[in-house]
């Protein structure tokens, strides 16, 4: 668990049942109280959302294993890979994938 306090661009955290990235991380103060004005990105739908958090409210901080997969096809919008460690395939659409180059992406698999 952390706490809003402890919120900075980059971590993942589940929120509602759904993994968010803090994109961007701003802290106020307001009177006597700590603020958090937090970006969140969606990591499955890939929107953005703004939120105010108190600093003293607790957050999940995800648990993710990072695997490498290798490009095997796509499909219209559809890009797939393989889990090079199990075998499995993975498909992702093209914002899902964003910018990444060559044959192999690092994908992140939530515990």
């Amino acid at each position: 668990m952390i706490s809003g306090s402890e919120l900075r661009k980059g971590i993942i955290i589940e929120l509602e049942g759904k993994l968010y990235q803090v994109v961007d991380y701003q802290h106020v103060k307001m009177k006597r109280t700590a603020l958090a004005k937090v970006k969140l990105r969606d990591m499955q739908a890939g929107h953005t959302v703004e939120r105010s958090f108190q600093s003293n409210e607790k957050f999940t901080r995800a648990r993710l294993d990072y695997r490498s997969s290798q490009y095997l096809y796509n499909d219209g919008n559809l890009y797939y890979f393989m889990d090079e460690e199990n075998f499995e395939q993975i498909a992702l659409t093209t914002e899902q994938l964003g910018v990444s180059k060559g044959f192999t992406v690092t994908c992140l698999f939530n515990n």
